[in-house]
C-alpha cells in the first residue's frame, strides 16, 4: 500500500537526522534530535526522540502520522530489527506496520548503491561493515564495539595514538609528535598523569576521547612513524576485511565508504583503497549519492515498488533546495 509519505531516518549514536519525502520523491523536509541508539539511551527516549521527528515531520507536511511510512537506519543494529525490538517502538503514535527498523550502516548503503550489490564501510567513530548481496540478503562485519575493537574508527586511531604517547612517556617508546599533541589535548602539559584523570572522567566518553585520532591522522599524513604506522595498520586491516566480505558475492563490486576517516583525510582512504584493490582488483569506490536519511527513503521506496529513474532525479533536485 503507497503512503502518502515516506520519512527516512539516519538515527547516529549522538545525532540524528530525518527527512520527509512524497512518493515522487520530491523531498518535504528535514528534521532533527539527539542520538537513536536505544542500547545507550535507552528503548523508551529512543522512541519519543524518533516519534518527535516523525511529528515535525508531518506536520510541516501537512499529512497526518498515520499515512506515513518510516525507516529508521539505527546504530544499534547490525541487521534489520526483528518482530519483538520492532513492537516496542510501536508503542506511541506509530503502528507496528508503519515502522522498518535497519542498520544505520544499511541506510547509508542504500544511499550509495541505490540498492545494487556491495559493501559500505562506515569509519566513523566507530567502524562497522554491511555486505548486500545479489539476493538482497544483508551480511554484517566488523562493528564489534570501542571495547572489542572498531578496526580503522576514530576511537581505534586515538587509543593506539595514545598508547604511543604513554610508551614515550614512561621512556620505552620512540619519540613522536603526539606526545605534545597528547598533553594539549587532554589538558595535561603540567602533569602528564592527568591524562588518566581526563581518560576516565565519567563525561569522557568515547566520542570525545575519538577526537584524539585527528591528531594521529595528521601526524600520518605528516610522516611521522608512529602515526603512520597505526594509520597504516588499521587502514590495511579494514581493506582486506572489506575484501573479504565482496569475495562473498561475485557480483558485488561497488564499495561505499562513510564516516569522518575517509571524509576529510584522503591518507587514510587511499591506504584502505590499495589494500581492497590488491585483493579485489575489479572493485569500484561508489560516491555517495545520498545521505543515510535518503537511503532510507530509497530502501522504503525499493520496498515497495516505487523506484525508477525519475524518482531518483526528484529527489536529487529537490534535496538541494532542502538541505542546508
Amino acid at each position: 500500500m503507497a503512503h502518502s509519505l515516506y520519512i527516512g531516518i539516519d538515527g547516529g549514536g549522538t545525532h540524528s537526522t530525518a527527512a520527509a519525502v512524497w512518493p515522487d520523491g520530491r523531498v518535504a523536509a528535514l528534521a532533527y534530535e539527539n542520538g537513536l541508539n536505544f542500547l545507550n539511551s535507552g528503548v523508551e527516549t529512543v522512541r519519543l526522540r524518533t516519534e518527535n521527528m516523525v511529528k515535525k515531520l508531518c506536520q510541516k507536511a501537512g499529512v497526518p502520522v498515520a499515512e506515513a511510512m518510516v525507516c529508521v537506519g539505527s546504530s544499534a543494529l547490525d541487521l534489520p530489527a526483528d518482530e519483538a525490538t520492532t513492537r516496542q517502538f510501536a508503542q506511541g503514535c506509530l503502528t507496528f506496520d508503519q515502522l522498518d527498523l535497519q542498520s544505520d550502516a544499511y541506510a547509508a548503503l542504500m544511499g550509495c548503491t541505490l540498492g545494487e550489490p556491495g559493501v559500505i564501510v562506515i569509519c566513523g567513530t566507530g567502524s562497522m561493515l554491511v555486505l548486500v548481496d545479489s539476493s538482497g540478503r544483508q551480511i554484517p562485519g566488523g562493528g564489534w564495539g570501542y571495547l572489542l575493537g572498531d578496526i580503522g574508527s576514530s576511537y581505534t586511531l586515538a587509543r593506539e595514538g595514545l598508547m604511543a604517547v604513554t610508551d614515550v612517556l614512561d621512556g620505552i617508546g620512540v619519540p613522536t609528535p603526539l606526545a605534545e599533541d597528547a598533553l594539549a589535548f587532554f589538558e595535561a602539559k603540567e602533569n602528564p598523569r592527568a591524562i588518566i584523570d581526563r581518560v576516565y572522567a565519567p563525561d569522557f566518553g568515547p566520542e570525545k576521547f575519538a577526537a584524539f585520532a585527528r591528531f594521529v591522522l595528521t601526524r600520518a599524513s605528516e610522516g611521522d612513524p608512529a602515526a603512520h604506522g597505526i594509520v597504516e595498520r588499521n587502514m590495511k586491516r579494514l581493506g582486506l576485511l572489506a575484501a573479504q566480505m565482496l569475495i562473498k558475492d561475485e557480483k558485488a563490486h561497488r564499495i561505499g565508504l562513510y564516516g569522518g576517516v575517509f571524509e576529510h583525510n584522503p591518507f587514510a582512504r587511499d591506504l584502505f583503497m590499495n589494500t581492497v584493490l590488491s585483493q579485489v582488483p575489479d572493485a569500484l569506490l561508489c560516491p555517495v549519492v545520498f545521505p543515510p536519511e535518503l537511503g532510507a527513503v530509497i530502501h522504503l521506496f525499493r520496498k515497495e515498488n516505487l523506484l525508477n529513474a525519475q524518482v531518483l532525479e526528484n529527489i536529487k533536485s529537490t534535496s538541494k533546495e532542502i538541505y542546508p
